[in-house]
């Protein structure tokens, strides 16, 4: 590891005790705080050496494991939070808004398919044409265009080669890896047929939405499993069936096996999924959705017209039968969050959770949004369209998380606390009341306002996440607004006066402090790192732009330009400490030291010796 150019940090990276004993008092420091430390990145932002990258990134890729994965943990890292881990439509990279709940393809790592594991399925030949391609593009920025040609081809090869085998020549390696993969067929078939079908409908129409279909497609599965045309259309398209579990095989086993040594090494995988059904979804069970409302979000403060999401929603009255068990929708939706958690050991973030307890609709035909023809499903028995699906008390509003998502989480030993609920958005008392009686792990985003002392100890806080601005454009925005602004000033003044009140330790003056933050923005940054240490939240997550100290926005919600195209470069490393020394990013020891002189002077003198270690690291991050 390389710190910088410097003689003293490059005397102190050199040798690997030393890195140990960082380690050791950060992690010391955390267990004093009770914090655990975790980095959100999605695969595609992982960075690859630069001698054998395919153009995007994967946790699941040797890179990450030889190199990215060891880093973090030398930071203390406990914990990856992904995107939503489903296949990705050509026509938008968002991770949001998904085709299917087929795997993300992209994260398969090709070079594993190269070696003796797969039989060598894809040539070595194959593989370094993709990876010098790769190699000539923006390491920086990912090129989803060009990353799928190459996985086709690539992937393509893989599938033939073992096809071909199995008709000729079957090596003992190939035979067992069939057995396998025969196994996976039977075991999946049902989930990821018509995802497969889905896949070869959308190249026929070169249209993704399937309303757009002819109608025998447009309604494939709605006269039941067993209509001639389906039967038919099994037969003809069995080997691009075939292929698609073939992808799907190998990205679940490579899952399976990263999770494996990634919990060896002390670090989970937190998963991300949206509150959006993907259409394949909506397409296979057109019954269990309601034809004319659609999920969105009311008028608010950022959206006077409101957000029309166009996201599909269950039939309430399928969710749960009468007598309290599930209904065809609730089924469904257990085996949605059962094959989630399943893959994530360290848990799963769920993308507004307000759409599980009371979500707001709105007729999806009108033009616009209107107090008659929108509201909140479950809390408007005043208009008349609604009233048969109002919930009576805090238990019904309670039911999906308690008798569909939180089992669903159980089943794979992931317990309650471990299921973060992305709660940003109007909090309705209903909301409120679930929140409060489940006490739910909610988020505590410092760029939206949440001052770090009121963030719950259940709550993880964070700076912001990919659809925030990085921590340094927030930053230089908002000194900026001071100086342009009445209002801008006005909230420059309150956000450090209570930054100021936090993260002030005994025997300094708070007032002079304030100033010292007002007038450096290396300093308010700081402090504002430190804040996620002081504060109650038990729980820090970290955007890696804000982790590394990149000053570029990954997404900007609404547009499509340069979004999620972000990643890491090869020389993550040296970024990371580089930047250290210029005040940006976070300085783990300096954060953590403040927080527990924070606490007070007893608490500090207790911890003295790890005090000083902590001083000491600070110091030479900072050189």
């Amino acid at each position: 590891m390389i710190i910088n150019s410097r003689e003293n940090s490059l005397n102190f990276a050199a040798k690997p005790a030393n890195m140990r004993a960082y380690t050791r008092a950060i992690s010391e420091g955390l267990e004093v705080l009770d914090k655990k430390v975790g980095i959100i990145i999605h695969n595609s932002s992982v960075p690859s050496a630069k001698s054998s990258t395919t153009g995007i990134g994967s946790l699941l890729s040797e890179n990450a494991r030889a190199a990215f994965v060891p880093f973090l943990r030398e930071q203390a890292v406990t914990s990856i939070q992904q995107e939503p881990a489903y296949l990705r439509r050509l026509s938008d990279p968002s991770p949001y808004d998904p085709i299917s709940t087929s795997k993300n393809i992209y994260t398969i790592p090709l070079e594993v398919l190269a070696t003796d594991e797969y039989d060598h399925f894809l040539s070595k030949e194959t593989l370094a044409k993709i990876q010098a391609n790769a190699t000539s593009q923006n390491e920086e920025r990912v090129d989803y265009k060009a990353v799928a040609e190459d996985y086709e081809t690539a992937l393509k090869e893989a599938y033939d080669t073992y096809s071909n085998r199995t008709f000729t020549f079957l090596s003992d390696k190939t035979l067992k890896l069939a057995l396998e993969f025969s196994s996976f067929k039977k075991q999946h078939a049902q989930e990821l047929e018509p995802n497969a079908i889905y896949e070869v409908m959308v190249k026929k129409y070169n249209n993704e939405d399937w309303q757009t279909w002819d109608e025998k497609d447009r309604n494939l599965y709605d006269n039941g499993e067993e209509s001639a045309y389906l039967k038919q259309l099994r037969h003809d398209l069995r080997f691009e069936i075939e292929y698609h579990m073939f992808k799907q095989w190998i990205a679940e086993r490579e899952i399976e096996k990263t999770n494996k040594q990634n919990e060896e090494r002390g670090l989970r995988i937190i998963a991300d999924t949206p509150v959006a059904f993907t259409p394949a979804e909506v397409w296979r069970n057109k019954d269990l959705f309601m034809e004319d409302f659609a999920l969105g979000c009311p008028p608010d403060y950022f959206t006077t017209d409101g957000q029309r999401w166009g996201f599909a929603v269950l039939k309430p009255n399928l969710i749960f039968n009468e007598d309290g068990s599930l209904g065809k929708g609730g089924e469904f939706l257990r085996k949605r969050y059962e094959s989630i958690f399943k893959d994530s050991p360290g848990g799963v973030r769920i993308d507004h959770v307000i759409g599980l307890i009371d979500p707001f609709v709105y007729a999806k035909n009108e033009p616009h949004m209107t107090a008659a023809n929108s509201g909140r499903l479950y809390s408007s028995p005043f208009k008349e369209v609604f009233e048969q699906y109002t919930k009576r008390n805090i238990d019904e509003y309670a039911a999906i998380l308690e008798k569909i998502v939180f089992p669903a989480a159980a089943k794979y030993g992931i317990s309650k606390d471990l299921v973060i609920c992305e709660d940003l958005g109007e909090i309705t008392m209903p909301v409120r009341a679930v929140i409060d009686r489940l006490q739910l792990t909610g988020l505590s985003v410092t760029q939206f306002g949440a001052s770090g002392v009121d963030a719950p100890a259940r709550n993880v806080i964070m700076p912001g996440s990919h659809d925030n601005k990085s921590f340094i454009e927030y930053t230089d925005e908002m000194f900026a607004n001071a100086q342009t602004s009445r209002n801008g000033k006005e909230h420059f003044m309150y956000k450090t006066h209570i930054l100021g009140s936090d993260t002030v330790v005994p025997n300094q003056d708070v007032n002079q402090y304030r100033e010292e933050l007002r007038n450096d923005k290396k300093r308010f940054m700081a402090a504002s790192f430190a804040e996620l240490f002081t504060s109650p939240a038990k729980k820090i997550q970290l955007f890696f732009t804000d982790f590394f100290g990149i000053g570029k926005t990954y997404n900007v919600p609404g547009s499509k330009k340069d979004c999620w195209t972000l990643r890491l470069g090869s020389d993550f490393e040296k970024l990371y400490y580089n930047n250290l020394t210029k005040g940006l990013g976070v300085n783990f020891p300096e954060a953590i030291a403040t927080a527990i002189r924070q606490r007070g002077t007893a608490f500090a003198e207790k911890h003295e010796n790890l005090l000083k270690r902590l001083d000491k690291f600070t110091q030479i991050l900072k050189s």
